[in-house]
């Protein structure tokens, strides 16, 4: 059985921002089946949204894992592999893997395992970034990638702390069909009590695998409480071992409810299209909130705009200190500030990031000092 076969073991927020790459592989090759090798427990997402045919899971540093992958994917005669995952660990594994043409990024020593090496474009944004492997095969879309390079500012926001929003071509937009499947919010309703009639919903995602990525707790909490005021709904969400501290940041605003750990990718996508705003940090949440279109506000405080990974979306907003000489402090921020103060995060006050709010949900807030 032929079919194409995208290998993406990174974090869910990469893999999200893998979407357009999906997309643009359904595009090139209508009759062909696509799969996708990615981290256990993250495949569920991409089956329900269609946006691949088959996934095949595998769990970091398991080699058991590996090899059960291998083994499965003998039954398929792999034309296109294409490798938006930069590992070393990642090569070795492809190498073990029978396809017609093999696609990565161009390094000094990937000739050894792949066949087509493709430039990695620092002026792209991650999502386009993996776009580009597919570039040979789309003379239009090397041309739009080109063009986009040389005459975009994607990681500039504007006054408003707006940035600029994805062409349609390098969409990640799953909106329409998470919102067509409607039976999955009406069983998240009917779990967790909830009500359209209470007030816009705000999605609250304090969490994040990186520890100097999360703003503060109190600063959720601040702007929690300003949205409860002007009657607004928040939920607090976030993943498994995240439970702790969204119940603490949910407990502490009036009519806070903590769904932490209690809904799966694919859930925590209807809660966020059905949502009215998210605000969340520089991780998976707002990549998650840029694939349903929904307005979103991401805290970024080690990392920068410039590494790439913005949430790629229309209605995505930024807030950040600029004027702080220590950012970034690494690719992916590290577990512990390196001075010790975490100012990026500390000294970026609720009010910034409430009054950025106002205009996205329809809610007039009183904090503004």
């Amino acid at each position: 059985m032929p079919l194409n076969l995208v290998v993406q073991t990174a974090f869910l927020g990469d893999l999200l921002l893998s979407i357009p790459l999906l997309k643009k592989c359904r595009l090139l090759w209508p009759d062909q089946a696509l799969a996708v090798v990615c981290r256990q427990g993250l495949g569920d997402f991409l089956l329900k949204t269609k946006l691949v045919d088959h996934v095949f899971e595998i769990k970091k540093r398991d080699r058991d894992s590996y090899q059960k992958v291998l083994q499965q994917l003998k039954a398929f005669e792999v034309s296109q592999l294409i490798v938006p995952h930069e590992s070393l660990r990642t090569a070795l594994f492809c190498r073990k893997i029978k396809a017609k043409n093999k696609i990565a990024y161009a390094k000094p020593w990937n000739f050894l395992f792949y066949d087509e090496q493709v430039p990695r474009d620092l002026r792209l944004p991650d999502a386009m970034r993996q776009l580009s492997l597919v570039g040979s095969f789309d003379s239009l879309l090397k041309t739009q990638l080109h063009n986009y390079a040389e005459t975009a500012h994607p990681f500039q926001s504007d006054e408003k702390h707006q940035l600029s929003a994805p062409p349609a071509w390098a969409s990640m937009d799953l909106r329409a069909a998470i919102l067509k499947d409607e039976q999955p919010f009406a069983d998240l309703q009917e779990r967790f009590h909830l009500q359209d009639s209470e007030g816009p919903a705000v999605l609250l995602f304090p969490g994040s695998v990186w520890a100097t990525k999360r703003w503060t707790k109190e600063g959720y909490i601040q702007a929690g409480q300003s949205f409860t005021q002007q009657g607004a709904r928040v939920y607090v969400m976030g993943s498994v071992g995240e439970e702790a501290l969204a119940e603490e940041v949910a407990a502490a605003i009036p009519g806070g409810l903590s769904l932490a750990g209690k809904t799966s990718i694919y859930e925590s996508a209807q809660m966020i299209a059905h949502a009215q705003l998210v605000i969340g940090n520089d991780s998976a949440s707002t990549h998650l909130a840029a694939a349903c279109e929904t307005p979103l506000i991401a805290v970024f405080g080690p990392t920068i705009l410039n590494f790439g990974y913005r949430p790629w979306s229309a209605q995505s907003y930024v807030v950040e200190k600029k004027d702080l000489p220590c950012r970034p402090c690494g690719k992916h921020g590290p577990q512990v500030c390196p001075l010790g103060t975490h100012a990026c995060m500390k000294e970026l006050p609720a009010s910034e990031v409430v009054q950025t709010a106002q205009p996205l949900f329809g809610v007039k807030t009183a904090m503004n000092k």
